[in-house]
């Protein structure tokens, strides 16, 4: 019995090793069986603007990774991932929750909008693609490519906009006018300017309002050549220099031109609609104050200037007060702006109230009986960043929002709902 036992055992082997053969190719069948389908639409979008991506033909319930890859224009590759699992139907979409990679959860613009270079690389293409890029998309099951996609991504460029740089020698405005190509009669338009930051940061949002239509002039006010270095005494008749030159544009309307500010200039831009109500036709204020503050760095001295005066604002320790007692006169005398008013701010926001300074605002607009359309958006998720009002923030981040609040899919979400919101103001002008 011994020696028919071993026997077995000898012939057994090779069985097993046909088994363990068929395994393997059934394995491999199974594998090269995943050949899934991805569609696109649309296949071509300015970069403001949602993409829908699905796959179909995957395997029930199978962990799939979609990744986008994009090339800058120093051949640098970014990436970003996201990890999904297939439905029932064996379907993926942007529209699932991430279930990890570059985000987490709900996030339809994430896998287009986190895509980041490597380690050690320069981060700033990806914030200003004026001239446009093209994703390569991949949905992968078990390590192994199941579909491929390209989608492109258009700048303003590409789009037709056109460029014009104001710098101090030309009528003392520096800054950068976006006309857009082609325009069927005249247009509201909108001047357009950051915060506390300084310099020219509203390029890719006046370029993308351009490219939706509607002419508009990105502002520098400090912190670049021939303007003041840091955010003191800036005479708001500055900005009423660079209104009357968009308002002197060809395909601009001149009874619909409309500020837009952040933060800080979310503040001027109040300030502006209220002293200048006859050339300010409507104010788009992104996590605003509700009252003037003192200057920056250095808080003993006045921010802004009417006429040559200061303008009165809050001491440094009346800070984050939306009515400061005592403090009448800092309060911005919103009540007299000349037009349509689109306010925004984050319950999350880190840098300052934005949302009590913007229930202070809308209820002082109340109070005064305003006559023009008011909207004011408020965000649970968002932080400080949704004063941007532009659906655009390229490599935007976990870190990024540490000092701003506010999470990725939140802020991302409320940039997008009050960039739709802004572009339907701009429209109804």
């Amino acid at each position: 019995m011994a020696g028919h036992a071993g026997l077995w055992r000898v012939r057994q082997i090779p069985v097993l090793i046909v088994l363990l053969a068929v395994a393997a190719g059934l394995t491999g069948c199974t594998r090269d069986r995943v050949k899934a389908s991805m569609s696109v639409s649309p296949q071509a979008a300015l970069v403001d603007q949602p993409v829908a991506v699905t796959v179909r033909g995957l395997p029930a319930g199978s962990q799939t990774t979609l990744t986008a890859r994009a090339r800058d224009t120093d051949g640098i590759t970014w990436s970003a991932t996201a990890q999904f699992k297939a439905t029932s139907a064996g379907e993926v979409s942007l529209d699932q929750p991430s279930l990890g990679g570059s985000y987490t959860g709900v996030n339809p613009r994430g896998l287009l909008t986190l895509m980041a270079p490597p380690p050690g690389s320069a981060p700033d293409w990806f914030l200003y693609p004026e001239a446009g890029y093209d994703v390569t998309l991949q949905a992968s099951v078990g390590g192994s490519m199941a579909a491929t996609a390209t989608v492109r991504r258009q700048g303003p460029v590409e789009v037709g906009v056109v460029e014009q740089r104001l710098r101090p020698a030309k009528g003392g405005i520096y800054g950068n006018l976006y006309l857009p190509k082609h325009s069927a009669g005249r247009r509201p338009g909108v001047l357009v300017f950051g915060g506390s930051g300084g310099g020219l940061t509203t390029s890719m949002a006046a370029a993308l309002l351009a490219a939706h239509g509607f002419p508009s002039l990105a502002l520098a006010y400090f912190k670049a050549p021939g303007l003041p270095q840091t955010l003191h005494t800036i005479p708001l008749e500055y900005f009423i220099g660079a209104l009357k030159l968009l308002r002197a544009q060809p395909g601009v309307d001149p009874r619909h031109v409309l500020v837009a500010g952040e933060s800080r200039g979310g503040e001027a831009a109040l300030l502006l609609g209220a002293h200048f109500p006859q050339l300010v036709n409507g104010v788009i204020a992104g996590v605003p104050s509700s009252v003037v503050n003192p200057g920056l760095p250095d808080t003993s001295r006045q921010a802004w200037t009417l006429s040559g005066r200061p303008l009165p604002a809050v001491s440094p320790s009346e800070f984050g007060q939306p009515n400061p007692p005592g403090q009448q006169r800092a309060v911005i005398p919103v009540e007299r702006i000349g037009g349509s008013i689109l306010l925004a701010c984050g319950q999350q926001d880190l840098v300052w109230p934005s949302c009590a300074y913007v229930d202070a605002i809308s209820a002082r607009l109340r109070a005064h009986r305003f006559a023009h359309p008011v909207t004011a958006l408020r965000y649970r998720d968002a932080g400080h960043l949704v004063g941007g009002l532009t659906a655009y923030y390229g490599g935007l981040t976990d870190d990024a929002l540490t000092s701003f609040g506010g999470t990725v899919a939140g802020t991302q979400a409320a940039q997008a709902d009050a960039h739709t919101k802004l572009l339907a103001l701009l429209a109804s002008q």
